[in-house]
């Protein structure tokens, strides 16, 4: 009998975690989202697939999935949730609308990692570079849509 390969068990597995329906169902439920839900939209999904998963058990599981280098937490400023995308280990940063708050991944620039280098490295072996670029989406541009003062990052001195 051939089994059919899962990709969320294989995953999780090979990152050296158990495979349990909660894990596999946020797992399914992030490769399905591209858009980088939050929890709550995590939870949604998870649940859907599921019919019950706690609030709780998928911040655990995130947080392990974290902890393993599953997925990457992206917490721009302002924003009023975290949001998470599978961890693809690729060379991306984020469009982050000020108006909506749609996030977009953004190729970057330069192919070497990481693709920006401080003036001063103080010593540490640079690894990974987090951007995030601001302003207004194309819809939110044609629709007039305003920036929210209380989600506006603020900008540098």
């Amino acid at each position: 009998m051939t089994t059919t390969p899962n990709p969320a068990a294989e995953a999780i597995r090979a990152a050296g975690l158990r495979v349990t329906a909660p894990r596999q169902a946020v797992y399914d439920a992030l490769a399905a989202d591209r858009a980088h839900p939050d929890a709550e939209q995590i939870t949604a999904a998870a649940r859907a697939l599921l019919g019950r998963v706690s609030q709780q058990a998928v911040y655990d599981v995130l947080a392990a999935f974290e902890r393993a280098d599953l997925v990457r937490c992206i917490d721009p400023a302002g924003s009023p949730a975290a949001r998470y995308e599978l961890q693809t280990h690729d060379n991306h940063h984020h469009l982050v609308c000020t108006s909506c708050r749609r996030i977009v991944d953004v190729e970057c620039g330069a192919d070497t990692v990481p693709c920006m280098h401080p003036s001063a490295d103080h010593g540490f072996a640079l690894e990974a570079t987090e951007v995030v670029y601001w302003g207004r989406c194309p819809q939110c541009q044609e629709s007039g849509e305003e920036d929210s003062p209380t989600t506006r990052p603020k900008e540098n001195p």
